[in-house]
């Protein structure tokens, strides 16, 4: 099954895409200006402006790796996991902040991380502490919970979330203050915070900074359906956060000994994760965020918009491994067809013929029950609305909806296939049935033949005997 076409094409995507395709929106991204590999005294973080791509734009996604920019990365390493006794471990173990929002749990490291305690690999750094005593966290996390800023997204159409090749639109939509400035930077109007009947949510720890100071904080999304999104971690960090929880546990009340804790349903071999690589950084100078060959560039560090872009990668991961895993055993069923048009029989085993079946019909239930997490998420439809358009755009750039029909296209395939295969069985399982029952009837006539002939030779013998004693007893009388 093919990847999505954005791994390999540069595409061009704007949080949230506006309608509108005309000449006169395309301005100067992707054209003569920023043609060609940048040059070796160009500076490396050299923003990007409104209408031309930034250095990190320009580049490979692997010499961006090479370069070690931020990453944003995807796992996806189980089939599902328990999202509360997660926050409780890497709470106490990682000493993060947590916060769960319906099926994702945030997390927010202080950099650089520290090496971990009793056997763990690492955790945050110390949070910063006001003058009153409490972590200046914790004070953006309950400024921000009053604050919407967001009213630009809220009346786009998800049908104009559309993603175009090379292009940037020059006309902007409005924008608030808060975007404006890259982040909250301390603002405190009244009318910035929310009414007692919007919903309420927390803000990133970097919402209220200035944007040389987001990176001092790395950030994760765990997902009930089994996908971790990083946010800039390393590769390194990345690997040993994925093993602590691999290998958690917990000390036991009785024994006063830890015992393994269990975080997630049917973890996966290392072999069979699932990733979707990114980079991202941010920029204030350009009027919303934007995606462009898997770079991509925020106004800001507020974890709402990274929470609304993580969902989107989380389930185009999770899709990914559902194609990887179709196309695994396609590959492993594709000789079947061929040998029917060939030699007109399975030319199998029955086990064989059941475990392929097997295979396809677990795939099937697989999709079928995960349906539900590759829809909308019901977070962003009843508590955070706003952020629908930019969760609508960044799933267009991932090309979520096109490969979820290719998916059903392919279970339609493993329908006609196993329809194939079953019928195969029973046909098999008919013809010995009948073979069984031609031996029994002929066994039957076989055992009723022999019967008549053994009765036939019994009375002829008898028959033969009787007439050769017959006169013999008729003259002894005679005799006498």
């Amino acid at each position: 099954m093919p990847p999505r076409s954005t791994k390999l094409s540069e595409k061009l995507v704007l949080l949230p895409e506006t309608a509108g395709g005309d000449d006169s929106e395309k301005g100067e991204f992707g054209e003569d200006a920023d043609i060609g590999p940048p040059r070796d005294d160009e500076d490396i973080r050299r923003p990007g402006r409104e209408k031309s791509k930034s250095y990190a734009e320009r580049i490979p996604k692997a010499t961006r790796t090479e370069k070690e920019f931020a990453r944003v990365t995807a796992y996806c390493t189980a089939q599902a996991y328990k999202l509360a006794t997660t926050a409780a471990f890497i709470k106490d173990c990682h000493k993060t902040r947590t916060k769960l929002y319906d099926d994702c749990l945030y997390a927010a490291y202080h950099l650089p991380l520290l090496p971990g305690k009793e056997g763990y690999r690492l955790q945050s750094s110390p949070l910063v502490t006001s003058p009153g005593g409490k972590a200046l966290l914790d004070e953006a996390i309950e400024r921000s919970e009053q604050r919407d800023y967001r009213v630009a997204y809220f009346a786009e159409d998800e049908e104009q979330h559309s993603v175009r090749a090379g292009d940037i639109p020059s006309e902007t939509m409005p924008q608030t203050p808060a975007l404006e400035n890259g982040g909250f930077h301390g603002q405190d109007d009244g009318d910035m915070r929310r009414g007692s009947g919007q919903s309420q949510r927390s803000a990133s720890p970097t919402a209220s900074t200035p944007l040389g100071t987001a990176y001092q904080y790395a950030e994760m999304f765990i997902f009930s359906y089994g996908v971790v999104v990083f946010w800039n971690f390393s590769e390194k960090q990345e690997i040993d956060v994925l093993a602590d929880l691999t290998f958690s546990s917990a000390m036991n009340p009785k024994t006063l000994l830890p015992s393994p804790l269990s975080l997630a349903t049917n973890p996966l071999m290392e072999e069979d994760f699932e990733t979707e690589e990114f980079h991202f950084e941010y920029n204030n100078e350009i009027s919303r965020p934007r995606i462009y060959n898997d770079m991509i560039t925020l106004r800001s560090g507020d974890h709402m918009i990274k929470l609304a872009i993580s969902h989107a990668i989380a389930q185009s991961t999770k899709l990914s491994f559902f194609e990887e895993t179709m196309a695994n055993q396609m590959a492993e069923a594709k000789d079947v067809p061929q040998r029917l048009a060939l030699k007109g029989e399975l030319g199998m085993k029955r086990e064989q013929v059941v475990k392929i079946l097997g295979s396809l019909f677990k795939s099937r239930v697989d999709v079928n029950l995960s349906s539900k997490m590759l829809d909308v998420p019901d977070f962003l439809w009843n508590d955070e609305p706003t952020l629908h358009p930019l969760y609508s755009a960044v799933r267009e750039y991932l090309e979520i909806k096109p490969r979820i029909q290719v998916l059903n296209e392919r279970c339609k395939v493993f329908l006609d296939l196993a329809e194939m295969l079953s019928d195969s069985i029973a046909d098999n399982k008919m013809s010995r049935l009948t073979w069984i029952i031609i031996v029994l009837i002929a066994l039957s006539i076989f055992v009723t033949c022999s019967e008549v002939f053994l009765r036939f030779g019994i009375l002829s013998t008898r028959s033969k005997k009787g007439i050769g004693l017959c006169p013999i007893e008729t003259a002894k009388p005679g005799l006498l």
